[in-house]
């Protein structure tokens, strides 16, 4: 039987062999094309398995799925789905079935029958731009129930792409490039597709939050999206990605399972949801904020939506839409726009329910939103005057991927077109 000595010593060396593993670890993290793929996980998916082109596989009907490409202006090409509504594709299920379509990619999106229902005059399509998390392609985990889920409202349609480095888009992900990416695709919309700001709703889940704030941001105040830690030349490029002059407000802006910045959320992310990244730094505060300073990418959304509310505020313009056809019967009304509204669920083991309650303290200036004693769950609606709605939900359940499908964000969809908030 080992003496306690032998024991206290093989205790040590295991102590010492896990403690300089993790320092090399962190030290690697802290080389930019190493901490860059820890954070976006963009190698991660099953693009080698799985044929995206096919979206019968993930539940879809036939030729539901428009798989295309959008380039972006610094020459990325983006891999992009548009997924027809169930109620436009009722009406058009005979035409959609028989289309012929040869395998991969549409070359030209803009000569089908999917996107004449997408630009169609007669029945003025809702589109729902959906920005995705971190690893993964557009096809990867709960996103298709997500879709499905989503298209199920009245003439609502999805487009969403992979970002660069992602899937089969071209590239490698960097802040800044996320940002060109997103806008290029919301550019899309309203340029190519032609698609009325007025029916349009940013959601975003997980990293996605993020980029779905730098755009509203960067659509609402061309002139900041936000950023210190990127140099001119890119500052310059994101400037001019905007292509539409004014001012522009959506109709909704939806954030799934937000996080305030990244270096707040490395100090209790969780890897896969168990794995605590920075969790034995916390005795060591110091020491935790170095390395989070060194952070190369740090999307500071709580900042990026503080700022987009003071966009919106000083351009009362922003705050209510045009004269919106919402029926198709002909009946037009105005309704509030740019309302964010912000869903997730207490029990998120990957971004902790508190990184909302952050974000709203920096919009708000105050700290009334907040789950009480036990993590209860909490509604919060409040539209102060002049300035853009803030709702949010904390849901009891849903976890940090599953919560998408919810119903909470169907409704917060709902809500954002419809305008009916109370």
């Amino acid at each position: 039987m080992p003496s306690t000595a032998d024991v206290m010593s093989r205790v040590a060396v295991g102590v010492s062999v896990a403690v300089g593993v993790y320092a090399v670890i962190l030290g690697a993290l802290l080389t930019p094309p190493i901490q860059r793929f820890a954070l976006y996980a963009h190698k991660f998916n099953t693009a080698f398995w799985h044929d995206l082109n096919d979206a019968e596989q993930f539940g879809f009907a036939k030729n539901q799925v428009t798989p295309f490409n959008i380039a972006t202006p610094d020459g990325r090409m983006l891999y992009a789905w548009h997924v027809l509504p169930i109620d436009a594709y009722a009406r058009n299920e005979k035409a959609l079935r028989e289309l012929h379509r040869p395998s991969g990619i549409v070359e030209d999106v803009t000569e089908g029958l999917p996107f004449q229902l997408l630009s169609s005059k007669q029945h003025p399509a809702r589109v729902v731009v959906y920005f995705h998390g971190n690893a993964g392609h557009v096809a990867q985990g709960w996103r298709t129930d997500t879709y499905r889920m989503l298209t199920l409202q009245p003439n609502t349609h999805v487009v969403t792409i992979d970002y660069r480095g992602f899937g089969h888009s071209s590239g490698s992900p960097t802040e800044a490039g996320l940002i060109t990416d997103g806008v290029a695709l919301v550019n899309w919309v309203l340029l190519t597709a032609k698609i009325a700001p007025e029916r349009v709703v940013l959601l975003g889940q997980s990293l996605g939050t993020a980029v779905a704030s730098a755009v509203a941001l960067q659509f609402a105040d061309r002139h900041d999206v936000g950023l210190t830690s990127i140099g001119s030349d890119r500052q310059r490029l994101l400037n001019g990605l905007n292509e539409v002059a004014a001012p522009t407000s959506f109709a909704g802006v939806i954030l799934v399972a937000p996080f305030s910045s990244l270096p707040s959320l490395l100090l209790t992310y969780r890897l896969g949801g168990l794995v605590p990244l920075l969790l034995p730094l916390r005795p060591f505060p110091r020491l935790a904020n170095a390395l989070t300073s060194r952070m190369i990418d740090t999307w500071p959304s709580a900042l990026r939506l503080a700022r987009y509310f003071k966009a919106l505020a000083a351009n009362p313009s922003l705050l209510e839409s045009k004269e919106d056809d919402l029926s198709g019967d002909g009946s037009a009304t105005r309704r509030e726009m740019g309302a964010v509204q912000i869903v997730h669920a207490l029990n998120d083991m990957d971004i902790a329910y508190e990184q909302s309650e952050m974000i709203c303290g920096e919009v708000l200036g105050d700290d009334r939103v907040k789950a009480s004693g036990g993590g209860r769950p909490v509604t919060f609606n409040e539209r102060q005057l002049g300035r853009p709605r803030l709702s949010v939900e904390l849901l009891q359940h849903g976890g940090h991927n599953r919560v998408a499908t919810y119903s909470a964000v169907s409704i917060a969809v709902l809500k954002a077109f419809t305008g009916c908030f109370d």
